[in-house]
């Protein structure tokens, strides 16, 4: 084949398009391996890429994308080691800021929540109610963020795993395990097949009276105590004369005190639970913690002895009213009508603004709409009710006595005692928006995994501590009327 001047031969094309092909293919593979070095030396101060994306299908730590909320589950194991730092991000996180919060707020000298424990920290501080933070400690951004991961830490939770797990808790103390005798579940036989589990028959709690009446909760500063000044005497007028001197006169001042004190529970949790914490764990610890703190603090507020580790409950406060029933006996006091009338007028008659309710429990307040006049003859309970006499029938009987609203609550003890008796009770009535109880917004949590129990049930004993304490504004907004037997 001729091309202008020069004789071109097949063979000599299919020659030279091999050795174009096998050149191309070398620059290729020379290419490809010096891409590869250099992406693997990166430019002077920059990551390189395995730094930037990570390597594939591997993570450490969480996802910080993730939208999960705050776990007391995850907090409880990075206190014990079952998570890393990395695996408790949120909650580390907030454990942090609330201690450069507060301690920034007491200073260098200040209580610290930090120590020598498990990687740096043996005590943990985690949000009880933002609601009890101050404003000038904790920002208001900061509170909204926690208030928000808190909520969402139980989202999703299953009713049926909880119960789950509360039956796997009665298995750990063996009322599953199988009998060696028919007879005797303690030591039965084995032929004998375990009794079928049903669900969990949850435990009946007391109702709290003392916020549910309307006490005044105030956040306690991060110091721990707050006191309020108070007036206790007036000033003095005098008539005077023409160019007579007038008489001078003080007024008198005092304070109120709250000053935090520990209310502490003790949770055991088996560390399956922390290792793989699911929404119903963490909604099961977290409910029955609250409801056992807040009780107990309730209970204090009632019935509380007072002094340097415990609040002074309004039974035993020293200037309270307290009144008779109208009815006395040698082994305890009957239930009375006219007396509710007394309480609200002795109430008044010490100036207290209002009368807000009554707390009391609830046998003691159906004893009262039980209560009749006489019809004909002079103590023959026959004629009309005394309480809540007019009402549609739909309306059910609704909690009022005297006109004032009833906080129902077996809180209130029936363990008074007068002559031979001692399963008596009590009502209190009052101003309960004079009364104040102090709470600390954050709850602090250690932990332990050693002992011979915890060791070897592989379990994790956590200890909550509550920092809070009880007031009145004015003693005298309160009255009681104790010893009442509730038989007469």
């Amino acid at each position: 084949m001729a091309v202008g001047n020069n004789m071109v031969t097949l063979e000599s094309l299919a020659a030279q398009q091999q050795k174009f092909g096998e050149g191309l293919q070398t620059l290729t593979k020379n290419f490809s391996t010096v891409l590869e070095r250099v992406s693997k030396i990166p430019a002077h101060g920059m990551p390189n890429p395995q730094q930037v994306f990570g390597l594939p299908n591997i993570r450490t730590g969480e996802d910080p994308m993730s939208s999960r909320g705050y776990s007391f589950m995850k907090m409880i194991g990075r206190l014990t080691g079952a998570c890393t730092r990395e695996d408790a991000k949120f909650e580390t996180d907030i454990h942090d800021r609330l201690h450069q919060c507060y301690c920034k707020t007491l200073g260098p000298s200040g209580y610290t929540f930090a120590g020598t424990g498990h990687d740096g920290i043996h005590r943990f501080l985690a949000p009880l109610s933002t609601s009890f933070m101050q404003d000038g400690v904790v920002p208001n951004d900061f509170r909204r963020e926690m208030r928000q991961m808190v909520a969402a830490g139980t989202d999703g939770a299953d009713p049926d795993e909880m119960r789950w797990i509360r039956q796997r808790q009665m298995k750990s103390l063996g009322y599953s395990s199988k009998a060696l005798s028919w007879l005797n579940d303690l030591t039965g036989g084995a032929l004998v097949a375990p009794p079928e589990m049903g669900e969990l028959i949850e435990l009946l709690r007391n109702k709290e009276a003392l916020v549910n009446a309307g006490a005044r909760v105030v956040p306690l500063p991060p110091q721990g105590r707050m006191k309020f000044p108070r007036q206790t005497s007036p000033s003095n007028t005098y008539w005077v004369g023409e160019n007579s001197p007038i008489t001078d006169s003080n007024i008198g001042v005092g304070e109120v005190t709250l000053q935090a004190k520990k209310l502490a529970v003790m949770i055991i949790a088996p560390n399956e639970l922390i290792r793989f914490a699911s929404p119903a764990a963490e909604a099961l610890m977290r409910d029955d913690m609250t409801k056992s703190l807040a009780l107990g603090l309730d209970l204090a507020g009632l019935e509380g002895l007072g002094g340097d580790t415990r609040p002074r409950g309004i039974t035993n406060m020293q200037n309270i009213n307290r009144i008779n029933s109208s009815s006395q006996t040698t082994n305890g006091d009957a239930v009375v009508g006219e007396d509710i009338y007394r309480m609200i007028a002795i109430l008044e008659e010490n100036n207290v603004p209002e009368f807000e309710g009554w707390i009391m429990r609830p046998k003691t307040l159906y004893k009262y709409y039980q209560l009749r006049a006489s019809s004909i003859a002079q103590g023959d309970k026959a004629g009309p009710f005394l309480f809540n006499l007019i009402r549609e029938a739909s309306e059910g009987t609704p909690p009022m006595l005297g006109g004032y609203p009833v906080t129902k609550s077996t809180q209130v003890s029936q363990v008074v005692s007068k002559g031979t008796a001692s399963n008596l009770t009590y009502i209190l009535g009052g101003m309960w928006s004079d009364l104040l109880i102090g709470m600390f917004g954050a709850i602090e949590f250690a932990t332990t995994t050693l002992g011979d129990t915890a060791f070897r049930n592989d379990q994790t004993w956590v200890r909550g501590i509550l920092s809070a304490d009880i007031a009145a504004r004015h003693e005298v907004s309160f009255v009681l009327m104790t010893a009442l037997d509730l038989a007469l």
